[in-house]
């Protein structure tokens, strides 16, 4: 949509008033977010844990079947055919030169390097696209001189990363990740989730960060079993209280310190009628280490530190699918001292958080981004919504998004 567009548009509120001054500037201050319905090009997004593509065995010979060791996601509204050879992943763009047949319809690799279309036998390397023979007609003039998109693709911390877009990618992952996820002392959960959700990736990026959304999740049953303090929401929230907005170098993203601002623990409906948080951090049995530090960063990629216990970390993602999916990814990081406090992390968070988080507690949060999509997709949401104090933090997000994005997903 164009500034032209937007401008005949019902105006948004204001991030510095909520009674509608400076709308001009709401509307034009996070545009490109606006615009980035498919995300944002040239970053590194996670996609799938490692272990999730094993080294692929090849056919032997034409009548052979098809090869099942590759991977194929959406990502972006870009169709990407994933396969591990010798130990490292190469990606490479899923639609033949020819007549644009998917090669995950019947993957056939011959060899180690090689993917082959089974509609008529064209035959790309893996590492770096080019056409490498024509099985129904080898003397072709193509061969050599055509190239089918790559993608770089790094795996570390048991995830692999794929760098969407046309520009050389940064020099280091780390421009593109949470602050401390791909430190040698953090040790990550390796089998985390990965799941597609209903909801536009932006939908998913603000709700993890809403100071206000903790709301939903204050009968929960894992804040119930665990006695987590859940406060109702965070007010007065400013860059100079509670809020840092930091763009770089290294990671770009806007971090919420809980606690800081005039935390709400309960609310009067009307006289005499009064909601209450169900446990304070100085409750018996509560502790305030709990209250964690939540921040979401570029171009994606949410932190919270602690949760769900003390001294575990937890990260996420909300990788774009299309324009009405995203792909949710969610894992466990703590900082260990030896093999064995890794190895007892591990079977803690196979037992008990993989199992219970997505259960008793993330549910509501899908549930949420689901149920607000439709009014941001088509009802005009982002020209309708009347936003209020606690979205400063959401506009902050935004406006930085705007400003250091390095490009805007379109489709085609």
């Amino acid at each position: 949509m164009s500034a032209a567009t937007a401008k005949r548009r019902p105006a948004a509120s204001s991030p510095e008033s909520v009674e509608g001054a400076g709308e001009k500037r709401s509307r034009l201050s996070w545009q490109p977010y606006i615009d980035a319905t498919l995300g944002f090009r040239n970053h590194w997004y996670p996609v799938f844990f490692g272990n999730e593509l094993k080294e692929g065995d090849i056919s032997q010979g034409l009548g052979e079947g098809a090869v099942a060791e590759v991977k194929t996601l959406q990502i972006l509204g870009e169709r990407i055919l994933f396969r591990r050879v010798n130990g490292t992943i190469y990606a490479i763009k899923d639609q033949c030169l020819h007549r644009g047949s998917p090669f995950s319809v019947k993957p056939e690799c011959y060899t180690k390097e090689t993917i082959t279309c089974w509609y008529h036998g064209f035959t790309y390397d893996l590492r770096n696209g080019s056409l490498k023979t024509i099985l129904t007609d080898p003397k072709s003039p193509l061969i050599g001189k055509v190239r089918l998109k790559t993608y770089p693709v790094e795996e570390r911390q048991g995830l692999v990363f794929v760098f969407i877009g046309d520009m050389d990618p940064p020099a280091r992952l780390e421009e593109d990740v949470q602050p401390g996820f791909l430190d040698d002392s953090l040790s990550v959960y390796p089998d985390g989730r990965a799941v597609i959700a209903k909801g536009n990736w932006r939908m998913a990026a603000e709700n993890g960060f809403d100071p206000a959304h903790t709301y939903i999740h204050r009968n929960s049953p894992l804040v119930r079993a665990f006695r987590l303090p859940t406060v109702f929401g965070d007010t007065g929230l400013s860059e100079s209280h509670g809020l840092r907005v930091i763009e770089g170098p290294g990671p770009k993203g806007v971090m919420l310190i809980r606690g800081v601002g005039s935390p709400v623990w309960e609310a009067e409906i009307e006289p005499g009628v009064k909601l209450k948080a169900r446990f304070l951090p100085s409750d018996e049995g509560v502790g305030g280490e709990m209250v964690p530090e939540v921040s979401i960063w570029m171009p994606g990629g949410l932190k919270v530190d602690p949760f769900p216990a003390p001294g575990i970390i937890m990260f996420e993602w909300y990788v774009p699918v299309d324009e009405d999916h995203y792909r949710y990814i969610m894992t466990w990081g703590r900082y260990v001292k030896s093999p064995q406090e890794k190895d007892r992390f591990f079977e803690e968070v196979a037992t008990l958080w993989k199992p219970l988080v997505p259960t008793t507690f993330t549910n509501e949060d899908e549930q949420a981004r689901e149920a607000i999509h439709e009014f941001y997709a088509s009802e005009g949401g982002w020209y309708k919504e009347r936003l209020f104090g606690p979205d400063v933090v959401i506009t902050k997000w935004r406006e930085l998004a705007s400003r250091v994005n390095r490009g805007i997903q379109r489709r085609g």
